[in-house]
C-alpha cells in the first residue's frame, strides 16, 4: 500500500479509537447522567475527577491515554510500523477525542490522550515536564490544576524534545499533537490567565 494512503488509514483508525469518550461512558455507567451536565460540562477525565469521584477520574484519564499509547504499542511491537504511521495513529486519537464522530464532533480537550503519545515517543521529556509542572502548579499556582497542569506539561515537552536525539518525524508529531491540544484548550487558558492578571490601577 502507498505510504501516504497507509498513513491516512492510520490517522482514520486513530481517530475512530479516539472518538470513544470514556468520561461520558464512565459517568453514564456510574451515575447514569450525562457528563456534559456536570461541572464545566467538559467530557474529560478532570471533570469526572471533580464531579464523579477521584477514582473514576483517574480511570478515565488512564483510558484516554491508552487510546493513543495502546495502538502505538501494538502497532510498533506486532506490526513494526514506522514513526510516521505511529504518529498518525496518535494524532488521529487526539483529533478523535477533541472532535468525536460518535458525539456530533463535541469532545474533550484531549490532554490525557496526548500524554499517551508523549509516553511512547518522548518518555524522558514527559517525566521531566511532569515533575517540573507538579512543583510549579502545586507549589505556586495552587488552583485550576486541570488547566495549568496539562498546559505546563505540554509546553515543556515541546521545548525539551528539541534538545533530545529523537528522529525529526517524532519531534514533528510531538509538536503537531501538542499544538492541536493547546488549541483545544486555548479558551480555558486565556480565561484563567486573565483571572490571575492584576487589574491596572487607574
Amino acid at each position: 500500500m502507498n505510504e501516504i494512503l497507509f498513513s491516512l488509514l492510520c490517522l482514520v483508525i486513530g481517530y475512530l479509537i479516539g472518538s470513544i469518550l470514556f468520561a461520558h461512558v464512565i459517568t453514564r455507567w456510574v451515575k447514569n447522567v450525562n457528563i456534559r451536565e456536570l461541572g464545566n460540562g467538559n467530557p474529560g477525565a478532570y471533570n469526572v475527577f471533580r464531579n464523579v469521584s477521584k477514582f473514576w477520574g483517574v480511570v478515565a484519564g488512564l483510558l484516554d491515554a491508552i487510546k493513543a499509547l495502546g495502538p502505538m504499542l501494538i502497532a510498533s511491537h506486532y506490526f513494526h510500523l514506522s514513526n510516521i504511521a505511529l504518529g498518525c495513529l496518535a494524532v488521529g486519537a487526539v483529533l478523535g477525542h477533541g472532535l468525536p464522530v460518535y458525539y456530533h464532533f463535541k469532545g474533550g480537550r484531549a490532554a490525557s490522550v496526548l500524554m499517551g503519545m508523549y509516553i511512547f515517543f518522548i518518555p524522558m521529556e514527559f517525566l521531566i515536564a511532569l515533575a517540573i509542572t507538579a512543583i510549579v502548579v502545586l507549589g505556586f499556582i495552587r488552583k485550576e490544576y486541570g488547566v495549568w497542569g496539562p498546559t505546563g506539561i505540554i509546553a515543556l515537552c515541546l521545548v525539551l524534545c528539541l534538545f533530545f536525539p529523537h528522529p525529526t518525524e517524532v519531534k514533528i508529531f510531538v509538536w503537531i499533537g501538542g499544538l492541536i491540544v493547546l488549541l483545544f484548550n486555548m479558551d480555558k487558558v486565556k480565561e484563567k490567565a486573565q483571572s490571575i492578571t492584576p487589574t491596572p490601577v487607574k
